[in-house]
This record gives C-alpha cells, structure tokens and sequence, in this order.
C-alpha cells in the first residue's frame, strides 16, 4: 500500500514539474503572428469542413458541426489587437497560391481562368512576382491585361510594378499595363 501511495506521488509530482516546465517554456507571440496563427487555424477549420465533415453520417455530421461551431467561437473569443492602417496586408500564401495556379491551369478557356481569378482577387492579395507567375499562364495579350487589371488593386508590392511592364513584349501592351499602374496613385 505504501509503495503505491509512492508511485503516485511520485507521478504527481513528476506531472507538476512538466506542467510548469512547459509554462516556462511557452513562447510568445506578437500581435501580428496571432493574427497569422488565428487565420490559420481559421483556415484550417474551413478545410475540415468543406472536405472531412460533408462525408460524415448526419447524425456525425450535426455533432462535428457542433463542435466545429463552439471551436470557431473559441477562436474568436481570442482578444487581438486591430490592425494599424499603415500595416500592409499579407499576400496569399504559397500553399494557397499554388492552390490557385492548379485551379487556372485545370481550366480550358480564359474566360474560365480569369473568372477564378477574379474570385481569387476578391478574397486574396497579391505579390507582383506572382502576378508575373499569373500572366504566364495566358497566350493571349488580352487575358495577360486583364490579369493585371484584376490583380492590380491588390498587389502589395506597387513599388516592383515595372516588372509588370517589362513582362510584356509589344509596346501597345505596355502601354496598356502602364495606364493600369497610373490608375491608381501612389500613396
């Protein structure tokens, strides 16, 4: 009997040390990897709903959705500080962009990929490097304007726009993306 009293002595106290080791060791994180860690698991959760709990029974379903819901609450119940206005918005991620760039090539006509780029642009934000990599994936000179036009307000890189330009061959081209870039003054 005292052997076991012991054992569980000793294993409360090894269990204590862990926990307060651990709080020790506990990193923190500023306002703006919160946010990214928020957005995350935010993203996260809509992944696992849209592709893990629609193949679920109804009965599992309702359940998951539940916890799903009280989860998402939880998250937004984590106070974080607002945003700074001057603070630039974080382009789409590579996970994501790449995501994307597989949508567009699926794809058989450019009306069809400017369409999922324009979805795209209404939900994301954009380096120019990879509106450089979304031009690439038309032909036509025409869908390559309209891709900037599209992607243009949300490039968060404005001041690498000349590498739009030079991403183009004929001068009436240029002249067009130069007239996009113009549209929107410099802050």
């Amino acid at each position: 009997m005292k052997i076991k009293i012991l054992i569980i002595a000793v294993i409360l106290v090894s269990i204590s040390f862990a926990q307060e080791h651990h709080r020790k060791e506990r990193k923190k994180y500023n306002d703006k990897e919160l946010r990214e860690i928020v957005s995350m698991i935010s993203s996260n959760f809509e992944k696992l709903e849209r592709e893990y709990l629609t193949k679920l029974s109804y009965r599992d379903y309702t359940r998951a959705k539940t916890i799903l819901i009280d989860s998402y609450d939880l998250l937004n119940s984590i106070p974080i500080p607002e945003e700074h206005e001057d603070d630039l918005p974080l382009p789409i991620n590579n996970s994501d962009f790449n995501g994307l760039v597989e949508s567009i090539k699926s794809e058989g006509f450019d009306s069809d990929k400017i369409g999922i780029i324009t979805i795209a642009a209404d939900y994301h934000y954009f380096l120019v490097e990879q509106v450089l990599e979304l031009v690439d994936l038309f032909v036509m000179s025409d869908s390559k304007i309209e891709v900037v036009k599209i992607t243009y307000p949300n490039i968060i890189d404005k001041n690498n726009s000349h590498r739009l330009i030079s991403a183009f061959t004929f001068s009436s081209d240029k002249e067009e993306v130069k007239k996009i870039i113009n549209s929107f003054p410099v802050k």
